[in-house]
């Protein structure tokens, strides 16, 4: 079941191209990002990024372009659902 904290991740490592600069948005350590990075890919069976070594940089792949989407779409649909509880008074 895909997890809305590693579609989190996804999103800011996307946005940031880094896996450390994410790490520090998100206030975290950069080897949760690569774990939620890893364990996402794994999930989906394809890779989202493509690991540039020398520059320390993440690109996209299609498919990571794609997933990318998707993460936005149900980020929203979650935080929406939030929205629409956290306002409805409690029986």
């Amino acid at each position: 079941m895909l997890d809305l904290r590693k579609l989190q991740t996804f999103q800011v490592a996307a946005a940031t191209g880094n896996f450390t600069r994410a790490a520090v948005e998100l206030g975290c350590c950069q080897s949760s990002v690569t774990v939620h990075i890893k364990a996402l890919e794994d999930e989906l069976g394809v890779p989202l990024f493509e690991r540039r070594r020398s520059s320390k940089t993440v690109v996209l792949t299609e498919v990571g372009r794609r997933a990318l989407d998707f993460a936005g779409r149900l980020l929203a649909l979650a935080e929406e659902a939030k929205a629409a509880f956290h306002s409805t008074p409690l029986r």
